[in-house]
């Protein structure tokens, strides 16, 4: 059982108590029946704490002489010291742990207060979109329940009206939504109420989606299943020059065929962000799967459309 760095204080001072009671006893005991001499109470505590604190001065009157009291002795003095720093030990880590993780828990990227974008929901396409703020030098913040460190960041639910206050929201200049669309369309009615002049841009999946999500308050849906159904209906043909995602951003889309062994495993267990690039969707037996999470399991046959690393059109 976890102990709370209060509790292990009392547990170092009720030890510590304990270790001087049995070392007065065992002093009473050895200097009266063994050692045959008078002592006083006085006399065995400070036989106790002069040992385990490793004093090294001991009165005539503290010392015992015998040979059994002096394998107590040493005995008492081993166990008196693994005990206060064995003790000090579990007390000094647990807190010196506690201030390291206050101080970093304290040190946060600063939130821009004005002009700046607003994220909600963090994901691969969200990590792009990031970087592209980045480059041209557009502040923004990301909102999430768990947000990345390195970046200006809101840790909470989008959409609750006093987290989208903590992301500045009244003072931005646009709200990216990249939730599923029931959260979307949340978002936009809750930002909506915070800024009647704020942008708000959501992602939805299906045509319902985006009229709901329209109606909640977002200037703009982008439907993800429709813009990737288009750019692979003219892929399947062979037509590889029809890119919807590169007219329009200028950023290059590619594809790669799940075989071998990169089937049936998770895209986080194949590394496929740090090698290749940011998923947009997996195309599986004619449907699409728009920005799949980081444990989705990738299967034999499933063509995973990407933004190749760096913009890299090679």
């Amino acid at each position: 059982m976890a102990f709370t760095l209060k509790n292990r204080v009392i547990l170092f001072v009720l030890m510590v108590i304990s270790l001087i009671l049995l070392g007065s006893l065992g002093f009473l005991i050895i200097k009266i029946y063994v050692e045959h001499q008078q002592t006083t109470l006085t006399d065995a505590i400070y036989f106790s704490v002069a040992t385990i604190s490793t004093l090294g001065y001991f009165p005539q009157d503290t010392v015992l002489t015998s040979e059994v009291g002096k394998w107590f002795h040493i005995f008492y003095l081993g166990l008196g010291l693994a005990i206060i720093f064995g003790g000090l030990q579990t007390i000094v880590g647990p807190w010196l742990e506690m201030k390291i993780q206050r101080a970093e828990r304290g040190w946060r990227v600063p939130l821009p207060k004005d002009a700046h974008v607003v994220i909600c929901g963090y994901n691969d396409l969200a990590d792009y979109i990031t970087r592209k703020l980045k480059m041209l030098g557009v502040p923004y913040i990301v909102v999430d329940r768990n947000p990345p460190e390195n970046v200006p960041h809101v840790e909470g639910d989008c959409t609750e009206v006093a987290t989208l206050k903590k992301a500045n929201l009244d003072r931005a200049s646009a709200l990216i939504a990249l939730l599923d669309e029931k959260d979307n369309a949340m978002v936009s009615l809750t930002a909506r109420g915070v800024s009647d002049e704020i942008n708000i841009i959501a992602i939805a999946t299906t045509r319902h989606g985006e009229d709901i999500i329209k109606k909640s308050g977002a200037n703009v849906v982008i439907s993800k299943n429709l813009l990737l159904g288009k750019m692979i209906q003219y892929w399947a043909t062979g037509d590889y020059k029809y890119d919807i995602f590169a007219s329009v951003e200028r950023m290059p889309i590619r594809e790669k065929v799940i075989k071998g062994s990169m089937a049936n495993r998770r895209i986080a267990e194949l590394k496929f962000g740090e090698k290749y690039g940011t998923i947009l969707a997996v195309h599986r037996n004619g449907k699409i799967i728009a920005n799949p999470d980081p444990n989705f399991i990738l299967k034999a046959g499933d063509i995973v459309i990407y933004a190749p690393r760096g913009g890299d059109a090679s």
